[in-house]
């Protein structure tokens, strides 16, 4: 055995590439017996570390697990075989490797967290996460990413009022951002509270109006919240000015606007830019065929909201028969 303390020689390994360069004797963690053995294990050891560098990683899996033969007791062999486990779905597994792995080598952090994260991914660990993070965060108040696992382990347990206030403590570490926002709209969602879902939106654009996602985002709570035409077309009209050319939002603007009676010219040019691009859908023909209607040109109503019937291939919805019907009786 080498002696702790002595200089020895390790292999820095770079793809393709061996450096030689001297370094202080690591803390053993090896139960091995000869020095033949120990060379044996650095030396499979050092080739494993090289295909992983190489991201080679499934060709690198067999030399791990001949390490892990030679010597069950390294931490670094016990944290891959538990990235191993976990990529071959034995969840249970993998948690073993990764908590022996911070058993023997209780200073690198990212063993235990490792731990965490798949406990808190299982379903039939949850308690066990949530058990294990609340103490741990006891004495971690300023690692926001266990904080981001606990909250987590709370939504997976539908223990959404805890996730919240969780989210508060991580703005304290991280500072108020698009992921505490987005965590905050989400949760929201999750418990049907969907006006400090749209408040939590709103928020984050008062800070950053040009963010595509939550204009989307708060666009489709208000569709989904049946919200009234006076809030869904400057809704529309944000996420129009970040995608102008999005044929959809340009006909429920519209349509919108031929809701509240207003900018109906406006509305029309919109509208005629859709049936322009696709000229054989029906939603967007009878759009545009009750905006003439509400323009007073019953000649063109009917002949689009015709053709909208027509292209629906005998499918119509309601509405659009109701447009029809209302077209022709109040234009005889």
């Amino acid at each position: 055995m080498i002696m702790a303390g002595s200089k020895r020689i390790l292999a820095i390994i770079i793809c393709g590439l061996a450096i030689a360069t001297p370094l202080l004797a690591r803390a053993p963690q090896r139960n091995l017996q000869t020095i033949e053995e120990e060379q044996q294990f650095l030396y499979y050891f050092y080739e494993a570390q090289r295909l992983i560098h190489c991201n080679e990683i499934e060709q690198a899996k067999p030399i791990v697990e001949f390490c892990y033969l030679l010597n069950p007791d390294d931490a670094t062999i016990n944290n891959y075989m538990g990235y191993y486990a976990k990529d071959d779905g034995e969840d249970e597994k993998a948690i073993g490797f990764f908590q022996r792995a911070f058993q023997l080598n209780p200073d690198e952090y990212w063993y235990n967290y490792n731990v965490l994260l798949l406990q808190t991914e299982n379903k039939k660990e949850q308690k066990t996460a949530i058990a294990n993070l609340e103490k741990i965060t006891k004495t971690n108040k300023t690692n926001a990413e266990l904080y981001d696992l606990l909250q987590k382990a709370y939504v997976n347990t539908q223990q959404y009022r805890k996730a919240l206030l969780l989210q508060d403590q991580i703005d304290t570490i991280t500072g108020y951002n698009a992921m505490s926002a987005m965590q905050r709209y989400r949760i929201n969602v999750m418990m049907k509270n969907n006006k400090q879902a749209i408040y939590e939106i709103d928020r984050y654009l008062a800070i950053d109006p040009n963010d595509y996602q939550f204009q989307v985002f708060r666009l489709q709570l208000y569709e989904q919240t049946h919200q009234p035409p006076h809030k869904m077309i400057p809704a529309y009209e944000a996420v129009l000015k970040i995608d102008p050319r999005n044929t959809m939002i340009m006909n429920n603007l519209a349509w919108n606007m031929a809701l509240l009676r207003k900018d109906l010219l406006r509305a029309e040019q919109l509208s005629r830019t859709t049936i322009m691009r696709e000229p054989t859908n029906p939603i967007y023909l009878d759009t545009y065929g009750w905006i003439m209607y509400l323009l007073g040109d019953c000649d063109s109503a009917l002949f689009y909201i015709e053709r909208a019937i027509q292209n629906s291939n005998g499918q119509a919805d309601q509405e659009i028969k109701s447009h029809y019907r209302e077209i022709k009786r109040k234009c005889k």
